[in-house]
């Protein structure tokens, strides 16, 4: 294991995590989920229901939630920090 700075580790973190939360960041994620999400369901011809659990900081609920009504108009969804479901 290399020898690091524990305080220079941590500041370096916190700085990253801020970065993530920054508009570019947040509209690179939506457009590489959206992405990830179309191919999803062109591959899987009989898609119905699809359920991910994990942390969806609240920046990104919204620009979630109106990427899905753009690309997928006639489908329920629901968006919450812990859990992204989507009905097809």
């Amino acid at each position: 294991r290399p020898d690091f700075n524990r305080a220079r580790y941590e500041l370096l973190a916190r700085q990253w995590s801020k970065s993530l939360k920054t508009v570019e960041s947040i509209n690179k994620h939506v457009t590489l989920f959206e992405n990830d999400l179309s191919q999803l369901v062109e591959q899987l011809k009989q898609f119905v229901y699809l359920n991910i659990y994990g942390h969806i900081i609240d920046e990104k609920v919204e620009p979630y939630r109106l990427m899905i009504q753009k690309r997928f108009p006639n489908t329920y969804f629901s968006i919450e920090k812990s859990r992204f479901r989507l009905w097809i």
